[in-house]
């Protein structure tokens, strides 16, 4: 049999090689705190990351818009043997309409070597214009109307596409000597503006609302 001395060192022993209960609450609030700086990182690098690709697409989206618009005006196409061809605007506060007739440049053709170019060219009556979109309440889609030859009514035909969802406004706007129009008729007037600022207003990724002003010259593609 042991001795009293010797259980009693025995169980001091046991006893200093386990936990106290207050090292066990430090530990668990020290690994708590661990975890949530953990938590805190991961979830504000998730944001960033989600943050990132949503104003990357809606700027991505939102160029690409711009980018078409002003090509299509920039390339306007105008005939004076033919009073088919329009350039036609009306204004309705922040929801303007433009029509006009433009030539659509392309570089490769299908029926063409890729290895070389072979720039091909289509005059297509054109509009631009955005309506309420039936899905959500108070933003407008932008769409495009595109029909492969000009008529008598410049102004509807052909297929109509989304280009750009979550508008809020689109604007149209003339050079006009030294100011600029709302709206535009070359069907009264025979003439076509040399500029156009055209000014889009969108909601971004996070429901603000961001401005997009810009100004394209007509080249006046003629016959």
């Amino acid at each position: 049999m042991l001795k009293k001395g010797a259980m009693r060192r025995e169980r001091d022993s046991f006893q200093q090689a386990g936990f106290t209960l207050i090292e066990v609450l430090v530990a668990s609030v020290i690994a708590s705190i661990i975890i949530m700086m953990v938590y805190t990182a991961y979830r504000s690098i998730m944001i960033s990351i989600r943050d990132m690709t949503g104003y990357s697409e809606f700027y991505e989206n939102v160029n690409l818009a711009v980018s078409r618009i002003n090509r299509d005006i920039s390339n306007t196409y105008f005939n004076r043997k033919s009073r088919k061809i329009a350039f036609v605007s009306t204004a309705d506060e922040e929801r303007s309409s433009l029509n006009f007739v433009t030539v659509d440049y392309h570089d490769y053709s299908i029926s063409g070597e890729l290895t070389r170019a072979n720039p091909q060219c289509g005059i297509r009556e054109t509009g631009y214009f955005i309506i309420e979109d039936p899905e959500v309440p108070a933003v407008y889609l932008l769409m495009r109307r595109e029909q492969m030859l000009y008529d008598d009514d410049p102004l509807s035909g052909g297929i109509e596409d989304i280009l750009l969802e979550n508008v809020t406004g689109l604007k149209f706007e003339f050079r006009k000597q030294n100011d600029w129009s709302a709206e535009w008729d070359s069907r009264s007037t025979g003439r076509f503006p040399p500029a156009v600022r055209t000014t889009l207003k969108v909601k971004n990724y996070r429901g603000k609302e961001e401005t997009f002003v810009f100004v394209t010259c007509l080249s006046m593609n003629t016959k």
